[in-house]
């Protein structure tokens, strides 16, 4: 971001009578800190640049500059020449000890005896020529202040002009600002308000290279209560503050069409009450096909990846049956279940025109942007095309889903039963979701030039964590202190029969599962050191339930960098780190770069179990310590004692370590 978008104090290019009614403010003589609290969109940075001048300065300066420019257009060099003299020079004058008539007054004549002639004589009697210089000069002064006003004001009625919904963003903002914004989509001001309204506080992260600070300039700019009344707009509380900061509301209202679940509303005659495939003499109470999906999502852990997992199928599924078929989920047949199949696979790949002979829906209200939140307008089901492993994953849950209410006798039969395959054979997509070592060495490489702060080591120690447990990402964020423990290993005649101390982690996986996964002593070494860069005295003495990838912010209380990562967060961290990655790599290594950026925290799960298995390890052991029941195994893992998996361990770190 150009810095100068924070130095001057705003992000516009063009003024706006706020900025006339600061700049007369300060040809007044007014505190330009009180000023910008009223007039600027950077109130923010009041008390920034009430204590530094040279912020205040150049605030006036830019808006000078188009002044200056402005009477120069008319040619007015008189004009240009009056505006540039700073109020400071116009409230100078050289008059020694000579007071002011004022002060005169109060000293001689407090009590008003005089007539305003007989004082002015008075003064001019005892102070003689020196206050009649003093006098000129006031009244001089005076009159150039005057003429600085009359001179803005009619400057004022020639540049300054309100803004309007259908003006481009690059005729208001900074055109480096502009030319990000337009890169994403955003050309118009009524495209950006839409997309604040859409996305909230954190509408900037869909604008490459964006910042939070020139968005909540801009965001403070357009709740400006002229700019506002201009625009006729009112922006919600949530394009103001951080999701965390908002007070809870009531949710949203029930609404028909394509909307989370929680927002669903579904008429009657589409709620399965009355469905063709409903059973008789059920198990639940629900009455209708939400309820009973309800039911079916309340077996998964609250919260759980597995929930979140299902729920997003399930509501993919409903959303279609009840907007594309119009059918309740309780009347679906096997043929709208191959439809579905159909739809998943077309979805994103074909043509509009294949598509609307197939779909009545457009496709353009299945997809959005993915990491748009559910509150939001621009909400879709879908981010893009489903891979095919996908499909078969989307399928699969549907199909437990409906065995489970057959089942419980909500429906007669399951129709999916009749599907000979899930998922059509996609050819062309690349499965293979693991880093190759040249990649692996390109993201060491680069990690090693980036300056050591705190965004480095976290950075350091996610990879390495991520790289050496083979843990899921929500596994990843969940892992707590208490988890790791320290055991002694016996030592044998392969390393000289000394005993040495040994790691392990016990990770909680799928259906609350619990898996030990031995770790290096480099690995225990980077926690260490991460512990006490976050304020701990060491990673022994801190709390058992500390979080062991945690925000950079420093608690103020505690002092103490402990606010545990989302998911999301998480997800996004390693997403922007390796983009930053295939950015950094050379044109002739384009098919590596566009593989680092697709990669994610799930890519470094599959590459520890290639890695792993590429330095001898069993891969019935690596089944054992990603907790994957699903992985084909060619040989029999017989024993688990604790340092067959410690040496298989230390034999793969020397390939995955930083």
């Amino acid at each position: 971001m150009r810095g100068g978008w924070v130095e001057c104090g705003t992000v516009l290019i063009r003024l706006t009578r706020a900025h006339f009614a600061f700049y007369r403010g300060y040809l007044e003589g007014l505190d330009p800190g009180t000023l910008a609290q009223h007039y600027l969109e950077n109130a923010a940075a009041v008390d920034e640049a009430v204590t530094d001048r040279r912020v205040a300065r150049s605030t006036i300066g830019w808006i000078r500059a188009p002044l200056l420019v402005a009477a120069r257009r008319v040619a007015r060099p008189s004009m240009a020449r009056l505006l540039a003299l700073p109020p400071e020079r116009l409230q100078q004058t050289d008059c020694g000890d000579v007071p002011a008539l004022d002060a005169f007054r109060l000293e001689r004549d407090p009590c008003e005896v005089y007539s305003e002639e007989e004082l002015i004589a008075l003064f001019t009697a005892q102070y003689g020529a020196t206050s009649a210089r003093a006098t000129h000069q006031s009244r001089r002064n005076e009159r150039l202040r005057k003429q600085q006003l009359a001179a803005l004001r009619q400057l004022e009625g020639l540049i300054a002009v309100d803004p309007t919904l259908d003006d481009g963003v690059d005729g208001w903002l900074d055109p480096a600002l502009a030319a990000r914004l337009k890169a994403a989509g955003i050309h118009r001001l009524s495209e950006l308000v839409e997309a604040i309204n859409a996305l909230g506080y954190r509408w900037y992260r869909k604008v490459p290279k964006a910042g939070e600070k020139a968005a909540a300039q801009i965001v403070r700019w357009l709740t400006d209560p002229g700019v506002s009344s201009a625009l006729g707009i009112v922006l919600p509380t949530r394009a103001l503050s951080p999701r965390r900061d908002l007070p809870q509301h009531p949710p949203a209202p029930l609404r028909t069409g394509i909307v989370p679940l929680e927002n669903l509303l579904v008429p009657h005659a589409l709620d399965g009450a009355n469905g063709s495939n409903r059973g008789s003499r059920s198990l639940l109470s629900a009455h209708n096909d939400l309820a009973a999906i309800q039911a079916w999502l309340n077996q998964c852990k609250p919260g759980g990846h597995t929930q979140r997992s299902y729920r997003k199928e399930a509501e993919r599924f409903v959303l279609w049956a009840l907007v594309e078929q119009r059918k309740p989920v309780s009347s679906l047949t096997v043929e709208d279940c191959i439809a579905y199949r159909d739809f998943l696979w077309d979805l994103g790949r074909v043509t509009p025109a294949i598509w609307s002979q197939k779909f009545t829906v457009g496709q353009d209200r299945w997809l959005g942007a993915r990491g748009t939140p559910r509150w939001s307008a621009w909400w879709r089901p879908f981010a893009g095309p489903l891979s095919a492993a996908s499909q078969k994953t989307a399928l699969v849950i549907i199909q437990s889903l409906c065995q489970w209410l057959t089942d419980q006798h909500y429906l007669h039969g399951n129709p999916f039963k009749a599907i000979g395959w899930l998922a059509r054979r996609d050819d062309h997509i690349d499965v293979t979701r693991a880093l190759t070592r040249a990649e692996w060495h390109a993201i060491r490489q680069h990690l090693a030039q980036m300056a050591r702060d705190a965004r480095y080591w976290r950075l350091r120690l996610i990879l390495v964590l991520a790289y050496s447990s083979g843990a899921r990402l929500s596994e990843l964020v969940s892992l707590r202190r208490n988890q790791f423990t320290c055991f002694t290993r016996e030592g044998n005649e392969e390393d000289g029969g000394h005993a040495d101390r040994q790691w392990e982690v016990r990770i909680t996986g799928k259906g609350d599962k619990v898996r030990v996964v031995q770790l290096p002593l480099c690995v225990i070494d980077e926690l260490r050191r991460d512990f006490q860069r976050r304020g701990h005295v060491s990673f022994d003495a801190a709390p058992p339930d500390s979080p062991v990838i945690a925000a950079l912010e420093v608690d103020a209380a505690t002092q103490v960098a402990d606010r545990p990562l989302s998911q999301s967060r998480l997800y996004d961290i390693l997403k922007g780190f390796f983009a930053e990655v295939a950015d950094g790599l050379p044109a002739a290594r384009h098919q590596a770069a566009e593989r680092i950026r697709r990669a994610s925290t799930h890519w470094l799960r599959h590459t520890f179990a290639t890695q792993f298995l590429h330095s001898g390890g069993d891969l019935a052991m690596l089944r054992d310590l990603l907790g994957h029941a699903s992985l084909a195994t060619t040989s029999v893992y017989v024993t688990t004692e604790r340092d067959n998996r410690s040496r298989a361990m230390e034999k793969f770190a020397r390939e995955a370590m930083l």
